[in-house]
């Protein structure tokens, strides 16, 4: 019964809170900005996605309790969502040394 409730309660997360925010969070003037010049907002739209994509906690949160169900279910064998969970860590940080650098670099050009 625990890892139905593991289950069902990180599905929830991943698909509804997860994946159903990311729509709010990447803000539709972006991208109406994006279809009327392309070539400046591509880049800036693109970033906000993956950012979103990697730092919504309610992924991370999801996850973590499939990755918990599977491992309650088969305690002898290694789980899937290990993998992914190691993969969207590389993923999570890279975004993060990403936005560290976008907002060191014009702040250490501006003491000069």
């Amino acid at each position: 019964m625990k890892i139905k409730i593991y289950q069902i309660i990180g599905w929830i997360l991943v698909g509804l809170f997860g994946l159903g925010g990311i729509v709010n969070v990447c803000q539709p003037h972006k991208f109406q900005r994006f279809i009327a010049n392309p070539a400046a907002d591509l880049f800036p739209a693109v970033y906000g996605i993956l950012a979103s994509f990697a730092l919504n906690p309610f992924l991370w949160l999801g996850v973590i309790l499939l990755w918990r169900a599977d491992r309650n279910k088969k305690p002898n064998e290694k789980s899937k969502w290990g993998a992914i969970i190691k993969g969207y860590l590389i993923f999570t940080i890279a975004i993060v040394i990403i936005t560290a650098v976008l907002i060191l670099i014009p702040n250490l050009q501006r003491m000069k």
